[in-house]
């Protein structure tokens, strides 16, 4: 359950981000390692998002995807699937 809860943090981290995807994801790493996650599974994280969303959107608007609970329950499936793989 902890690591579940380190995985909403993710999502309130993210709200911060602006810039390149590359800074982008940096900085969600970052975060999710804070979070208690390893980096394989925050980058794994990460890249299902950047997928579910593309680079372009997560870039100008993260802080609007990152507010909807919608996001915040996808981190955290991302997240159980990632640490599965």
């Amino acid at each position: 359950m902890n690591i579940l809860s380190s995985l909403l943090l993710i999502s309130i981290t993210a709200i911060t981000l602006t810039g390149c995807a590359s800074k982008a994801e940096r900085e969600f790493v970052k975060g999710c390692k804070m979070g208690g996650a390893d980096s394989s599974t925050c980058e794994c994280v990460y890249e299902k998002i950047e997928d579910k969303y593309g680079t372009d959107r997560l870039e100008e608007k993260f802080y609007i995807i990152s507010q909807t609970e919608e996001f915040q329950n996808e981190i955290v499936q991302y997240g159980m699937q990632c640490m599965k793989e």
